[in-house]
């Protein structure tokens, strides 16, 4: 499973465990590993790891051998998780010219491609995408996988919980169960130059991000 693309905020931590719920609720007999990206910090990974004892992690290129070249060679099929696009797309390039075996996508947005994503995307047994702006734009495209359907991003199905941090969260603010609102703004830039400084970044609009 190729997943797990940054942990600077909590949709993109909540993609893996949400899909790995999913993969234990209906093929609970799925032996699965995590190909996760360098970015996967050791407390998440422990996390992961509690919730799914069994999870085999490992990271970096395939072209680099060692754990990531063995977890491919013993991988039936690859399943690329949530995410604002085909975000392992020279994985799954890599996965399609050393194997040859199946893979699919789940709960993607699309906005676009060059012809080398869109033939890969035409060539996943599978693909699901997490809103109905991008399974149109897709067929739009041409892209012409099997199957191609809406499916919600997989952060959705997390089950991760960690009740106590919560309950002194919502001490520490006044705030009591149930009477309450979290209402999150549209922030889709993610604000990189605050969590990693030292990055160059841009303004676009009134909201700054980093290239």
């Amino acid at each position: 499973m190729r997943s797990s693309w940054q942990v600077v905020n909590i949709e993109d931590i909540a993609h893996t465990p949400g899909l790995l719920a999913l993969l234990e609720r209906h093929v609970p007999e799925a032996e699965v590993r995590l190909w996760a990206s360098a970015d996967l910090s050791d407390e998440v990974a422990a996390m992961l790891q509690r919730r799914f004892p069994g999870l085999g992690i490992v990271q970096g290129s395939l072209r680099e051998g060692g754990a990531t070249a063995e977890a491919v060679e013993w991988a039936d099929v690859l399943l690329h998780g949530s995410g604002p696009s085909l975000v392992a797309h020279r994985d799954v390039a890599e996965w399609v010219r050393r194997t040859g075996r199946p893979y699919g996508i789940f709960g993607i947005t699309y906005s676009g491609a060059d012809a080398p994503v869109r033939d890969l995307m035409s060539g996943a047994s599978f693909v699901f995408f997490r809103d109905s702006v991008s399974l149109g734009r897709a067929r739009d495209d041409g892209i012409a996988s099997p199957v191609m359907e809406w499916g919600p991003d997989a952060a959705f199905a997390s089950d991760v919980r960690n009740d106590a941090a919560a309950a002194a969260w919502l001490a520490a603010n006044g705030l009591d169960g149930g009477r309450f609102v979290c209402c999150i703004p549209r922030l889709r830039f993610t604000l990189y130059w605050r969590i990693r400084p030292g990055g160059r970044w841009i303004r676009t609009g009134t909201v700054g991000t980093r290239r």
